[in-house]
């Protein structure tokens, strides 16, 4: 069976991703990353997800040295460029991932590594166009032993088609977690709260993931 290295991170694009793939038929290998700050929320839809593919466990990569700008503190942060980074940037991680995982995908023989960047990504992130996926398999085929290529099945597709996808692909879109906050609920104000709303509506579909959480008062 063939293999495939799927980069999970617990939201909705990375759980469809992982659809693709399973529909596709690769024997797929879940792999994340943990970076500074991240989501609690997130982790556990990602391990949730994994469950729920079955097969091959899933690989936590630790990397805390990696945050988004806005927790960089100010002495660490020269680059005046940067001030400008969209909400949610971390500098090289995109890079960073995608060596960690050409690793694990060489020493599995995976000759696959799925990505679920999507069109809006791609108009916010610099490392999330199509072309620096390009150059970065350009540069995988040139130098490592094996053919092994990144996918990104949902760079063209909108945050509203990459749901229809999901559904149409039995995804369990209500265990995915989309928040930038670690919160028991989502935000619902941060910028990925508000753009998962946003397609849900226009789909006129009920978010699977619960927006709230009752609290009981004692």
């Amino acid at each position: 069976m063939k293999q495939a290295l799927a980069l999970l991170s617990g939201g909705l694009d990375s759980a469809v991703a992982l659809g693709w793939a399973i529909h596709r038929g690769f024997r797929v290998h879940p792999i994340t990353f943990h970076y500074h700050r991240r989501p609690r929320r997130e982790v556990e839809a990602t391990r949730a997800l994994a469950r729920w593919a079955g097969g091959e466990r899933l690989r936590e990569v630790d990397l805390p040295f990696l945050r988004e700008v806005e927790d960089v503190p100010p002495r660490e942060l020269r680059n005046p460029a940067l001030r400008r980074s969209p909400p949610g940037y971390i500098p090289g991680r995109n890079l960073l991932f995608y060596s960690i995982a050409l690793h694990y995908a060489s020493l599995l023989g995976a000759r696959t590594i799925v990505g679920a960047h999507h069109r809006g990504d791609r108009q916010t992130f610099p490392d999330a166009h199509p072309g620096f996926f390009q150059g970065l398999n350009r540069l995988a085929q040139r130098h490592e032993l094996g053919h092994i290529r990144v996918e990104t099945p949902l760079i063209h597709l909108t945050k509203t088609q990459i749901i229809r996808r999901g559904r149409s692909l039995g995804v369990p879109l209500g265990l995915t977690w989309s928040c930038y906050e670690d919160r028991p609920a989502p935000c619902n104000r941060c910028p990925s709260c508000r753009e998962r709303a946003e397609a849900f509506h226009r789909l006129g579909w009920e978010d699977p993931t619960p927006r709230t959480r009752t609290i009981k008062r004692k």
